[in-house]
């Protein structure tokens, strides 16, 4: 009988480290599934903006750009995924060109999401050329 005294304080002592460490890997497990949610609509936002910027590019090949503000130029169902619905505006600088070229145009998007689980927004800008502008 002796040598059995104070097992049962050991036994619990080893479950609580054990419940412990669970513990904190749920923790853990919980906030990947919140990183891996926000980085799907980052990288969601990122193409919304490059379809942007491809239609920009377009537009200014084919007629010249107009400084202004302009919504999303994609299809209406590209701005919900996955119960996360996504805001695109688009905003084409001053009339003038960039650093004396008169066919460029600093166009800036701004994608902003909101859903359930994520909500965030994103700003990205590029320098877009009429290319043959000047021929």
């Amino acid at each position: 009988m002796d040598r059995e005294r104070g097992f049962f304080f050991l036994e619990v002592l080893v479950a609580g480290l054990a419940l412990l460490v669970m513990a904190s890997c749920f923790a853990i497990y919980a906030r990947s599934m919140e990183l891996r949610v926000a980085d799907g609509c980052r990288v969601r936002a990122v193409f919304l903006a490059r379809t942007q910027f491809a239609a920009a590019q377009a537009e200014a090949a084919a007629r010249g750009l107009a400084p202004g503000s302009y919504p999303w130029q994609g299809r209406a169902e590209d701005l919900q995924e996955g119960g996360i619905d996504y805001a695109v505006e688009t905003n084409i600088g001053s009339e003038g060109g960039i650093e004396g070229n008169p066919a460029a145009y600093r166009v800036s998007v701004q994608v902003k999401w909101q859903g359930r689980a994520a909500r965030g927004q994103l700003d990205l800008e590029r320098e877009v050329v009429r290319h043959g502008a000047g021929e």
